[in-house]
């Protein structure tokens, strides 16, 4: 197993975000801000120069090998006389360690993050942890697990990894970009990349759905390269010859590409280049190739994107997966919206073909206006942040549990409760007993009325308790646990605002079918409890009832007559029989209340018991609560 940066609360100070797409990269960073709650944190998230010359956010997913040092980005095009020559589209799912692609893709990730260092001198050794991000379609575990180790062994710091898609989910929800209201009702994530399509759909309710599909804007890349840079027969014999040149005239497609539809759909774009432009002047091909023209023009986009469907079908095979994906990964659910993310999502017909495929308002499927490629290394530097910091109250919370849920005064206040609510339930079996005994007794022999007490106060015993103990301990829960909540909700705001818990939830533990697995030591250690009050409330009961009843103390079940005995037959005679017993009511209860509270205080392993089972169930409570709003790190 990989083994992951654990975060450390003061020692850790940034978090940077790496997004390395399979046709450009970007990375951004973001402050860990230990010192204030969770309503104060700004987590400003920062992008980072990946070409500190030119001041350039993103750069291509390109490298070239050259004497023991790795060029990246614009630079490797530079340098492509190298005998391993330029590298494009290098990034794969991992298979392993000791593949060519899993190496040149750990030499790539090592170039960058040396990049990074260079670009934010104020992260140090030790005072920073990494969160990259992985394809959507990446999921089989086994895969995941080589890309953490591929990226340790590179040299980064890894505290993990999520999902494209979801770190894209994380940042759509921030307040700069505002399309929380979208997600919590239903929207989808359409995240275009060069080489994978992903679609993800979240709303409140359910968890995410995935899915992806082969359909990079890379398959645009390679058909300009097929239909306009190689038809020429000279270009075509030159790549022929020298195929180390193909990626970086693939690169030359791909920036004409990006450059086309970023003009007005009317606009020329004209990209044409002398392949003198990309041999170095001390290779022999140079004399022969550097005058061979590379036009490159189109009238409008209309002329590329006719281009682009008749040698790809792309625009249809991109219809064709978002109805997939709507009928057969979401039927029936709501879709509010599309939020775009990856650099090839700014092509001028996605947005309309979203929106006329999913019968959306063009202004429902929203861009990141700013710039989408960086959305996902914007999205993951803000969730690990957000990750390392819950991480951290996580495992606090749960060193505080045991001290929270065992206060003293909260048990204490628990124990007069119980005693309280149980009393006067007992006590409403009593009266109802008497009064039952008036109008339908068959005697005034008070032996009649103690038996009826007797076999009344036994099915008390057994069958109302625990239900007294769960009703009052749902209060307990739901007043007693605000420290609890609080800290719960704190965690859970840095993933949803406004998806904080009302109450911590229930507890059932009237019968065994009524509990959840994961409240099972809270079942065992009430019903234990449960057993105990019964038979403390059965004694003390019976004898405060026997006391003044028959005037003497009886002791358990077995208590000897009284000498009270009128030889009347009459409903008044056993009226004045049962009154003796009603009208001391507030000495009864309070004999039974003050004697449960003392065998509860007395009892060791009440406190014990009832401290773990709560401590086991908020800790479940918070990895439930968690569970829902979070984007897991993996």
């Amino acid at each position: 197993m990989a083994k992951l940066v654990i975060p450390v609360k003061g020692k850790h100070l940034y978090v940077v975000g790496i997004d390395f797409g399979h046709g450009e990269t970007s990375a951004a960073i973001c402050p860990i801000e230990w010192g204030k709650d969770a309503g104060l944190r700004e987590s400003k998230v920062t992008d980072i120069d990946m070409d500190i010359a030119a001041r350039k956010k993103v750069i291509p997913s390109a490298i070239c090998r050259k004497d023991g040092y790795y060029y990246i980005g614009d630079e490797a095009f530079e340098h492509v006389t190298d005998n391993n020559g330029i590298r494009l589209a290098f990034k794969q799912k991992p298979a392993s360690l000791n593949g060519e692609q899993e190496k040149l893709m750990m030499d790539y990730m090592n170039a960058i993050y040396k990049r990074i260092r260079e670009s934010c001198t104020e992260l140090k050794d030790g005072n920073h942890i990494v969160y990259i991000a992985r394809p959507s379609g990446w999921v089989d575990e086994s895969c995941k697990e080589l890309y953490r180790q591929m990226a340790l062994k590179a040299g980064l710091p890894l505290g993990g990894l999520t999902s494209e898609s979801r770190a894209a989910i994380f940042y759509a929800k921030s307040p700069s970009v505002n399309f929380a209201n979208e997600i919590s009702r239903g929207a989808i994530v359409f995240d275009l990349g060069s080489s994978t399509l992903d679609f993800t759909y979240l709303d409140d309710d359910n968890k995410p759905v995935d899915s992806g599909d082969n359909l990079g804007a890379s398959l645009i890349d390679n058909a300009i390269l097929e239909r306009m840079v190689l038809k020429d027969e000279d270009v075509k014999e030159f790549v022929e010859k020298f195929p180390e040149y193909k990626d970086s005239l693939r690169f030359k497609a791909r920036k004409f590409k990006e450059d086309a539809y970023s003009r007005n759909e009317n606009s020329k774009t004209i990209g044409g280049f002398p392949l003198g432009n990309i041999i170095d002047d001390t290779e022999p091909s140079y004399d022969d190739y550097a005058d061979v023209y590379v036009r490159l023009r189109i009238n409008n986009l209309a002329e590329l994107n006719a281009l682009v469907e008749e040698h790809t079908q792309y625009m249809n095979k991109l219809r064709e997966a978002l109805l997939d994906f709507k009928t057969k990964k979401i039927p029936g659910k709501s879709i509010n919206g599309v939020f775009l993310t990856g650099g090839a999502s700014r092509m001028n017909f996605i947005r309309p073909l979203i929106a006329e495929t999913l019968s959306l308002p063009l202004d429902k499927v929203k861009i990141d206006n700013d710039n989408p490629s960086l959305t996902i290394s914007r999205g993951i530097a803000l969730l690990g942040a957000t990750d390392a910091i819950t991480t951290v109250l996580v495992e606090e919370l749960k060193k505080q549990l045991p001290q929270l849920v065992s206060d003293e005064s909260k048990t204490d206040s628990l124990s007069r409760k119980l005693a309280t609510n149980i009393t006067k339930e007992a006590w409403n079996v009593v009266e109802s007993t008497c009064h039952s005994w008036i109008n339908y007794g068959t005697s005034t022999d008070e032996d009649e009325l103690k038996e009826k007490l007797k076999r009344n106060i036994e099915i008390f015993k057994n069958s109302r308790i625990s239900a007294i103990v769960n009703d009052t301990l749902q209060d307990y829960l739901r007043v007693g646990s605000e420290d609890v909540r609080k800290k719960m909700n704190e965690i859970i705001s840095r993933y949803a605002p406004g998806r904080e818990i009302k109450m911590s939830g229930k507890v059932r533990i009237d019968s065994i079918g009524d509990i959840s697995s994961s409240l099972s030591d809270m079942s065992a250690a009430i019903s234990e409890i449960c057993d105990s009050i019964s038979n403390w409330v059965g004694d003390a009961l019976w004898a405060a009832l026997g006391f003044f009843l028959w005037g003497v103390v009886a002791f358990g079940y077995y208590a000897i007559k009284g000498v009270y005995n009128l030889f009347r037959d009459d409903k008044d005679k056993r009226k004045d029989k049962a009154d003796k017993v009603l009208e001391k009511k507030s000495e009864i209860c309070s004999n039974v209340e003050t004697k449960i509270i003392e065998q509860l205080k007395s009892n060791t392993a009440f406190k014990t018991k009832v401290s773990k089972a709560l401590s086991n169930y908020f800790t479940e409570q918070m990895e439930q609560n968690l569970q829902q709003v979070t984007i897991p790190i993996e």
